[in-house]
């Protein structure tokens, strides 16, 4: 099926179906996959298809080859990006110590010389409004369950 002019929550839904096949979906992520399943027949056609197609593709006999098959590969970008994360990882790690030590110091009352002005990291935690309405949406999938792509077996 082709990908032009889907939606992008259609497009995020469709990839949502590969990563249920590796079954690497929370539970509330598969629920609210199958109630756009339920409401969209172009996701859900593709998502039978895919489904299918992956089935028996892991079902067939592997192939043995005459010959070794070799892939040659282009320089690869991966290992840069790869070791900027590295970097700001090992960054934050230094951040978190001296941040962890400084105020241990400070708790302790060893220094006498006061502590420079550290920002705080926040973190954001749901409202519960939006608590409340993830509940509801649970709830409101397990009334009413489609017993056409809710139960194939993925």
């Amino acid at each position: 099926m082709s990908a032009i002019g889907v939606s992008p929550i259609c497009q995020r839904v469709r990839s949502q179906v590969s990563l249920r096949l590796d079954n690497e979906i929370s539970q509330l992520e598969g629920r609210m996959l199958d109630a756009h399943l339920g409401r969209c027949a172009q996701c859900g056609a593709y998502a039978a298809d895919l489904t299918t197609f992956t089935r028996d593709l892991r079902a067939a006999p592997l192939e043995i080859l005459a010959r070794p098959a070799f892939v040659e590969r282009g320089r690869r970008w991966a290992h840069v990006r790869l070791q900027g994360g590295i970097a700001a990882s090992a960054a934050a790690v230094v951040a978190i110590v001296a941040i962890g030590v400084a105020a241990q110091v400070a708790s302790s009352g060893q220094s006498d010389t006061p502590l420079p002005n550290l920002e705080r990291t926040v973190t954001r935690f749901p409202t519960q409004a939006e608590l409340d309405r993830e509940l509801a949406i649970l709830a409101s999938l397990s009334v009413r369950r489609t017993a056409s792509i809710g139960s194939l077996p993925l």
